[in-house]
């Protein structure tokens, strides 16, 4: 895994042929395109269309049921599918709020009953008020005048549903609850409308599935029209003098020689540059998809810099270790493996899918390793006879071992991140401080890790070391400074003491390691507390004992298997974007961005009007 080298490309034509040229540069892909020229002033467009047509889009492809599309070249009219596949959303989204209220309404009027009101006059006047009062609130109603007649229609554990008989309204205070709006329809009527409701919504969600033949050829037209933008935005990036164009951009050095026949074919001149010292060439990192999973994750944190180096690979493996440190039990390990294979296929069908499943594979593989390493099986120690206990010779519950070994491989993570930049700059003082940190980085680990028969040998050894390294840090620091006058070489003094200081957040970045350590015992102690609590229940409560230990077991573990997930995705990126990338990292670049088409290597639709396939009139007049 390496940086994309890249060659500044400027290509020159006439300005008759601009337009086509850029149409085949967006074709072949190859090309982060460098502004000549400020650009100039945006071109109105019908946003309100465009909206629209992405609301339908997004509403054809959030439907849970799909038909097989129809073809690309398909003729249609743009306006008439997206106004009724709007119009199906909006009589969706009608249907879905009448029938939540309604199933509100049911569930409210469920102690109640089916009430059906009588006419006004049978009452004499009189109006029925309602209230779901709670048991302890029973002497209240004793209180209540003989204005207030009531009566108990109902009750439960918890509530007596009550009737007061009142002509006008009662007052807020006759009784200590707000009295329930039942309504005046009937319950039954409510859940007759309710059946109705969800016939006409599964008559509108079939119309929806109907619909998505559609998403195909709206999916098309809307990468057309993104394409058609940057087609724009790259006509406003262009040089133009007189009868001659220019357009210039970064491409990657194995790319140039299709570009160069590009420009034979189009009669353009080419002129290929290397990147000098003060260019600044996006980034492109140049990773299998085995293994694109850690460019992923490095390029959601932060972009290396073109002349830095690509640590995908070290990110994929150590979040790995992390991950499987902090879960620390081959039972939940398991989980995810099995998991993983049920969906292996499944998640094969798009590129991202299959660099997550390899993620995956590696997460639980190096997880149970670790878990099998540790002896913990949904927190349970295997039995003393067998070869699983034999190669369980990590001991989480060891707080002096497990500390070590976290502190050490927090060193170890830094000594390579700082052992990559003293490499790529080796030539300079920014790579003798580098080697410096790494130097004291393990003088200080033999300080503090000596044995007491060799306490002596350690702390010269390490004091040494330590002293040597801190001096090779205030050197290389101060040597980046350069000396004109007497004066800089108070400058270059400051620099080196400057750079000392970094030595707290060393000290303060290996400790944060320490939380493998600590999470992966909390994670193990919450197994065999649950595992405690279900034997307990079982021994105390004969019969239905069994049921509650199952209970306790499937949450307990289900909660500290989430805690588990989570706890190791979010700390096993921390170690690596925070401590990992403060001290490998010292060049933030930016990300490589092809000038493609969208819908590379498919055909547009066609629109009634009979629009060219390449671009239909229907986009155009999106993006007008």
């Amino acid at each position: 895994m390496s940086i994309a080298p890249m060659r500044r490309i400027t290509l020159c034509g006439p300005s008759a042929d601009k337009t086509r040229t850029l149409e085949a540069l967006q074709s072949l892909g190859v090309m982060h395109l460098i502004p000549l020229r400020d650009p100039g002033p945006l071109v109105p467009r019908d946003a309100t269309r465009l909206n629209r047509t992405q609301a339908a889009f997004r509403h054809l492809q959030d439907s849970a049921d799909e038909r097989l599309p129809y073809r690309p070249d398909t003729t249609f009219d743009l306006d008439t599918v997206v106004a009724e596949v709007l119009d199906n959303r909006t009589r969706l989204r009608k249907l879905q709020d009448r029938r939540d209220f309604l199933q509100n309404r049911v569930d409210a009027l469920a102690p109640w009953g089916d009430i059906h009101f009588p006419p006004p006059g049978e009452l004499a006047g009189q109006r029925l008020w309602f209230y779901a009062l709670p048991l302890a609130a029973r002497p209240s109603l004793d209180r209540l005048s003989a204005d207030f007649p009531w009566q108990i229609i109902g009750k439960d554990s918890t509530t007596l549903y009550t009737v007061v008989i009142c002509k006008d309204e009662p007052p807020a205070d006759l009784l200590p609850v707000q009295r329930t709006l039942v309504g005046a329809v009937p319950r039954s009527l409510l859940r007759r409308e309710l059946e109705d409701i969800a016939l006409t919504l599964d008559q509108a969600e079939s119309a929806r599935a109907e619909l998505t033949r559609w998403r195909l050829v709206l999916g098309l037209h809307l990468a057309a029209a993104a394409d058609r933008e940057d087609l724009h935005a790259a006509r406003e990036q262009t040089l133009d003098a007189d009868t001659v164009f220019a357009v210039q951009g970064w491409v990657p050095a194995n790319q140039v020689e299709a570009l160069g026949r590009l420009a034979d074919d189009a009669h353009l001149a080419m002129v290929t540059e290397e990147p000098g010292p003060q260019d600044a060439p996006p980034t492109q990192l140049l990773v299998s998809e085995k293994f694109g999973m850690g460019s992923d994750l490095t390029f959601f944190y932060t972009s290396p810099g073109y002349r830095s180096w690509d640590p995908s690979l070290m990110v994929f493996a150590s979040f790995a270790v992390f991950f499987a440190m902090i879960v620390a039990d081959a039972g939940y390990a398991a989980v995810i493996a099995l998991s993983t294979l049920l969906f292996w296929r499944k998640l094969g069908t798009k590129a991202e899918g299959r660099r997550g499943r390899v993620l995956l594979a590696a997460l639980s593989g190096t997880a149970l390793v670790y878990g099998i390493l540790a002896g913990s099986y949904f927190g349970l120690e295997p039995p003393a006879d067998t070869w699983l206990s034999a190669v369980s010779v990590i001991d989480v519950q060891d707080f002096d071992s497990m500390m070590e070994l976290s502190l050490f491989i927090g060193a170890l993570h830094l000594s390579i991140a700082l052992a990559t930049v003293a490499w790529l700059n080796r030539r300079s003082g920014a790579g003798f401080s580098a080697l410096g940190w790494i130097i004291a980085i393990w003088s200080g680990m033999t300080l503090a890790h000596g044995a007491d028969e060799s306490r002596i040998f350690a702390e010269t050894v390490g004091g040494i070391g330590l002293a040597l390294g801190l001096l090779m840090v205030f050197a290389g620091a101060a040597a980046q400074t350069p000396v004109h006058t007497p004066r800089d070489w108070l400058k270059r003094i400051a620099a080196g003491a400057m750079a000392l200081t970094s030595a707290t957040k060393l000290f303060g970045d290996i400790l944060s390691y320490l939380r493998l350590f600590a999470l992966g015992l909390a994670s193990a102690s919450l197994a065999i507390t649950f595992n405690g609590l279900a034997m307990d229940m079982r021994e105390s409560h004969p019969g239905l004992g069994v049921l509650l230990m199952i209970l306790i077991l499937v949450f307990g573990h289900g909660v500290n298997f989430m805690l588990g997930i989570m706890s190791g995705v979010v700390h096993g990126l921390r170690l690596n974007f925070i401590e990992f990338f403060g001290w490998g990292l010292t060049e933030e670049g930016y990300p490589f961005r092809a000038f493609a088409r969208r819908a590379q290597g498919a055909a547009h639709p066609q629109s009634a009007d009979g629009a060219p396939a390449a671009l239909p009139a229907s986009v155009q007049e999106i993006t007008a």
